[in-house]
């Protein structure tokens, strides 16, 4: 049986919510052996808990940044550094009329003999 792409997108999403639970479990538990180890309880297991927060809330960033949609049949979204939205009007980058790139640019300086 073929899933459609919203369930991909929805697996993605929900596997988003067990991610931040295992980060965040990660930490207190690592957070708790450096106390038993280092007797320091429980200034590392707080350390840890907000290792593992702040690991969450990236992946949750991560995704936010990068959004699965139902037009990619992976439910993955674009790749790492890749825009999943065309820019807003007015953010396009365009090349400065008066600004030289190479010293080939300038038609008003004549070439070197």
């Amino acid at each position: 049986m073929r899933l459609g792409p919203e369930w991909k997108v929805m697996s993605r999403v929900g596997g988003l919510g067990m991610e931040m639970g295992i980060y965040l479990l990660l930490g207190v538990k690592g957070g708790e052996w450096l106390d038993g180890r280092f007797d320091t309880a429980p200034v590392l297991q707080r350390i840890g808990i907000a290792v593992g927060l702040f690991a969450g809330f990236y992946a949750m960033w991560k995704l936010a940044r990068n959004p699965p949609t139902l037009d990619d049949p992976s439910g993955r979204g674009a790749p790492d550094g890749a825009s999943p939205r065309p820019p807003r009007p007015g953010t396009e980058s365009t090349p400065d009329p008066g600004r030289k790139t190479s010293p080939d640019d300038d038609a008003s300086t004549p070439p070197s003999p």
